[in-house]
This record gives structure tokens, sequence and C-alpha cells, in this order.
């Protein structure tokens, strides 16, 4: 009997050592699940939303940068003006009527224009998607302007021109209040800024509206038609030692002016999308000639023109 309770004295020693042990492992399983920091652990968890959201983003950004890339694409450009000009001696040109009398100041009652070119960009992306600088070659630059018929009721009984004078070198003057029409033809260069003020705004549309300012420097030809007009002249054909033939010639012969200057344009526009209206001011200093030097001569005249436009414009 003693030995048995012994055993069991034993067995229950054991027991108790084992539990004891299976308690302190518990405790230490427990302490370690107590310092474990599940907030940053968790942050650490990518979830399906995580991942919509981001995708999201994404497609907002490249949708974004599509329709900027596309606010800014039209670099090309074709105006298509309306033009108030005016023709202005810049030194005395005798008229050979009365012989005191000189060209005067012209003023166009209409003229039309055409213009075409493409603008460079000085830097890659424009500048808070508000601001971008250009270089600009406008390399059409086409011009018609009509001038009326000067000197109704003036100088001679409303006559134009009178062939029975003649300059000392033996020309002809050239019959400057005739009716003109005037051709030119140029190019151009420089630097232009365009701001688009309103494209932090969420309505898409507005981020259209821009607004140019641009300065250029160019070259120009010039030709000026005065149409022959017989009845505007003076010359009774009582005056002077020149024959019928000479006279009548003079009067019906294709009278041609040409000449080419420099040329300085100011102007702006305003523009949605592709097209815009837009207004510019454009000055040139230039010598006309005339092409038929054996009438008139060789004689170079300086004059100053300046015109006016306002233009229809359209961006490509």
């Amino acid at each position: 009997m003693k030995k048995i309770s012994i055993q069991k004295g034993l067995s229950l020693s054991v027991v108790c050592l084992l539990s004891l042990n299976v308690f302190g492992q518990n405790d230490m399983d427990m302490s370690k699940m107590t310092n474990i920091d599940w907030k940053e652990d968790s942050a650490e968890i990518v979830t399906v939303n995580d991942i919509l959201k981001t995708q999201q983003q994404v497609t907002v950004s490249n949708t974004m940068e599509a329709h900027f890339r596309d606010v800014w694409s039209r670099k090309d450009y074709i105006n298509i003006g309306y033009n108030s000009s005016t023709l202005s001696p810049k030194e005395t040109i005798p008229l050979g009527m009365d012989g005191s009398s000189t060209v005067p100041n012209y003023s166009s009652n209409w003229g039309v224009s055409f213009q075409a070119g493409k603008s460079s960009r000085l830097h890659k992306r424009p500048i808070a998607n508000m601001l971008q600088f250009y270089f600009d070659f406008s390399y059409v630059d086409l011009n018609v302007n009509h001038y009326v018929k000067d000197g109704l009721g003036g100088d001679e009984g409303g006559k134009l021109y009178n062939t029975g004078m003649k300059k000392e070198s033996g020309d002809y003057y050239i019959p400057w209040k005739l009716e003109k029409y005037e051709f030119n033809y140029g190019m151009s260069i420089g630097p232009s800024v365009t701001i688009a003020p309103f494209t932090s705004l969420n309505s898409k549309e507005l981020h259209y509206i821009k607004f140019n300012i641009f300065y250029h420097l160019g070259y120009h030809a010039s030709i000026v038609n005065l149409p022959s007009d017989e009845n505007a002249d003076a010359n009774n054909l009582g005056e002077g030692d020149y024959s019928y033939d000479e006279i009548e010639k003079v009067r019906s012969n294709v009278k041609l002016l040409w000449g080419h200057g420099l040329t300085s344009s100011f102007g702006f526009s305003v523009t949605w999308k592709f097209i815009g209206i837009g207004y510019e001011i454009r000055t040139a200093n230039i010598k006309y000639k005339s092409i038929d030097t054996s009438t008139y001569g060789d004689d170079k005249y300086k004059f100053k023109t300046s015109t006016n436009r306002v233009f229809l414009q359209f961006k490509i």
C-alpha cells in the first residue's frame, strides 16, 4: 500500500510540473501577442479598394494630361482679315499739275488680307498649364488695298494729272491721284506669348480660351497699279511740243509701281479651340519706282504705309 501511495505521489508531482511549464509558455505567447503593433502591420495590407483607388487616380491623371495636350496642340494659324490702310509720302513729291501741288496722304476705302504661319514652342510644357512662349513664322502675308481717285473738284477742274507737263529730266510725272490698287506679299518672324487664364477651373471648355500677344518683324514686296483714265488728263493737246500719238500712249499705258521694305507689326488675338478673332497694326517704309522707266524715269519715291486689320483666325 505504501508503494502504491509513493507512485501516486510521484505521478502527481510530474503532472504539476508539466502544468506549470504549459502555463509558462502560454504567458510568453500572450506577452508576444501584446507586443505586436497591429496598426503598423495593417498598413502594409493592400486591399481591393486600394487597388481600385490607385487605378482610378492613374486614369484621371492620364485623362487630364491628354486633355491639356489637346488644349495646347494647335500651333499653325490662318488669318483672314479686313484692312484699313494709309499711304503717306515721306518726302515732297510734285504732282506736275499747277506747279505747287504735291502728293498727299491716301487712305484706303477697303482692303483684305490672308496670312498663314506656324508657332514653335520655346519650352516643352506650358508653365502651370497657363503660359506658353512661342517663336512665330508667318510664311504668307498677302494684302490687297484699294484707294479711290483723289482730286475730284480739285486742281485744274477736277483733273487728276497733266501729260502736258514734264520734269526737267524729260520724264512724265506719275499720276498719283488716279485710283490705286496696292498688292503686297511678305514674310515675318517674331515672338509671341499665349495665356490660358481659366485652366485652373473645373470647366474643361473654358480651358480652351486663350489670349495671344505678338510682335513680328518682316520684309515685303509691293506693287501699285494705277488704272488708266484718259478723261482725267488735264492736257487739251494744245500744250507743249508733244505729239498726239505720244500723249495717247502715255494716257493708255500700264501704270505700275513696285517697291520693297521692312515691316513691323504688333497685335493680339483671342481664340477658343480652333477659331478666334484678332487685331493687328503693321507699318512699313518702302521706296516705290515705276516699272515703265522709259516714260516715268527711274526715280525712287519714299512712302510710309500703315495697315490696321481685324482678322478671323483659324488654329490648326
